[in-house]
């Protein structure tokens, strides 16, 4: 019997190529993401994953259909650039609403199930939720809201055999960087810093790890028995978290100042 994933964000980027790769390795694999979409590798569902009853009901017809669930993958996420100060409220509230909120409401909806499967919930951090970066504010702070909420989560549900772990990618080439909410401002405040910092941002993104290094590395946290609590994607980025652990941060802040 195969084992059953879900996984969010599933039409394009890392969540459509994680759902590609884990219907080749022999999971049965459900997709979740905003848009109509299809595929006939895995089976596709247009919701909204802030859409919290709406979720929880697909949950549901899931495991009725299954009957077993054995992972979910928080992968949906949004991103917005540019200075904190020029971002519009609901902006702002939209990014904790789907790359948090959601991430924690999906989190418990889907307990139930893999209490009984003894299964693994995995949720797409990324390495500016431990090295944040300027003009990401809000996108770094989500990130680093979901790293501290999976070890929490983690440690509260250890006894019922439940993993939870996060994947920690960093550059990546997908159509996250031309979807992202831009704020492109150029005054006597900032200067050009904005327009700079966005620019060299999404050339670094598109020079960036190809997804499925990220879908390679969720699937070895599916099969490991104890994945670690957060894995990062690349060495290079393996060695940047690293540094940002053992330097002061002061010193690494400053080094990302002037970077970006």
């Amino acid at each position: 019997m195969k084992k059953v994933v879900i996984i969010t964000g599933a039409s394009s980027g890392i969540g459509y190529q994680t759902a590609l790769f884990l219907n080749e390795k022999g999971y049965k694999v459900y997709g979740i993401s905003t848009r109509e979409f299809s595929s006939d590798k895995f089976t596709h569902i247009s919701c909204d994953v802030t859409d919290t009853e709406k979720m929880s009901d697909i949950f549901k017809d899931i495991y009725e259909k299954e009957g077993s669930i054995y992972a979910l993958i928080n992968n949906a996420g949004i991103g917005i650039s540019g200075a904190i100060e020029y971002a519009k409220r609901e902006e702002i509230y939209r990014i904790f609403e789907v790359n948090v909120i959601s991430v924690v409401n999906l989190s418990l909806k889907i307990l139930p199930y893999l209490r009984e499967s003894k299964g693994k919930i995995i949720n797409i951090s990324s390495v500016a939720g431990e090295i944040p970066i300027p003009f990401q504010a809000c996108y770094s702070a989500t990130k680093s809201a979901v790293e501290n909420f999976s070890m929490a989560l983690n440690n509260e549900i250890r006894p019922q055999k439940i993993k939870v772990c996060c994947v920690r990618p960093g550059d990546t080439k997908t159509n996250f960087t031309k979807n992202r909410i831009k704020t492109d401002v150029v005054n006597d405040i900032y200067g050009k810093r904005i327009v700079n910092s966005v620019k060299k941002m999404e050339k670094d993104e598109q020079k960036g790890t190809e997804p499925i290094k990220v879908s390679k590395l969720i699937y070895k946290c599916l099969k490991k028995k104890n994945p670690p609590l957060v894995c990062t994607v690349g060495t290079g980025y393996k060695f940047l978290c690293f540094l940002g652990k053992i330097l002061h941060k002061k010193l690494v802040n400053y080094i990302v100042y002037k970077l970006y």
